[in-house]
């Protein structure tokens, strides 16, 4: 029969596996740059976030028209960023001047990962099972 030092580790070892957070499927965010009322002190700082993000990088750039636009982007230079929009049909890459740019928000693909926060989970709560389980057939066992 266990001792009382044994049951107390197998209940200590049981209430830190369900206590703790296992598993984590957040992804970094960026918080995007957006100019402001300061004039173009607040547009330099957004032209140079821009000329800092990789060619190729999923893009939402908000305009003063009010339309946004969603694509990759492909070149940003001091004057102007050149994005290629992402539709389902093909379209003309665009070209937007720097002063028309209220923001620039970097966007993960895929989307929402919703499957991988499931499939996270599940195996995180299996995992605590089977821990808690052998803790008790360790300490109940002999």
């Amino acid at each position: 029969m266990p001792g009382p030092f044994t049951r107390t580790m197998a209940l200590l070892m049981c209430a830190t596996v369900l206590t703790t957070g296992c598993a984590s499927t957040g992804a970094m965010r960026v918080n995007p740059v957006q100019p402001t009322a300061a004039g173009s002190a607040g547009r330099d700082v957004l032209t140079e976030y821009v000329q800092k993000l990789p060619p190729g990088s999923a893009v939402r750039v908000d305009r003063a028209s009010g339309r946004s636009v969603r694509g990759t982007l492909l070149k940003a230079t001091t004057q102007s960023l050149f994005v290629q929009p992402k539709t389902r049909l093909p379209e003309p890459i665009v070209e937007i001047p720097m002063d028309q740019v209220l923001s620039v928000i970097p966007e993960t693909r895929g989307g929402n990962h919703i499957g991988r926060a499931i499939g996270a989970g599940a195996a995180a709560g299996a995992g605590a099972a089977l821990v808690i389980f052998l803790v008790i057939v360790a300490a109940f066992g002999d």
